[in-house]
């Protein structure tokens, strides 16, 4: 479900805005908006499995050799 919202910003920020959306969307400042939150849920996901990764490094390798083991294979 969408929601109005009202932002407050600086003219200099809403010219960009304007010219973005008008770029990519056609002049949707609300898609733009929405597309750039999307990208930045993204970014952050990411850098949340790589950190989770990084801090369980051995994850990867030891899942796959226990998949290997299920199969029957051998590393």
């Amino acid at each position: 479900m969408k929601q109005k919202i009202s932002l407050s910003i600086e003219q200099r920020h809403v010219r960009h805005l304007q010219r973005c959306a008008q770029r990519s969307t056609g002049g949707n400042v609300s898609a733009y908006i929405e597309r750039l939150l999307a990208e930045d849920e993204l970014r952050q996901a990411v850098a949340a499995a790589a950190r989770w990764y990084a801090a369980h490094p051995g994850y990867a390798e030891d899942s796959e050799a226990e998949a290997q083991a299920a199969l029957g294979e051998t590393a």
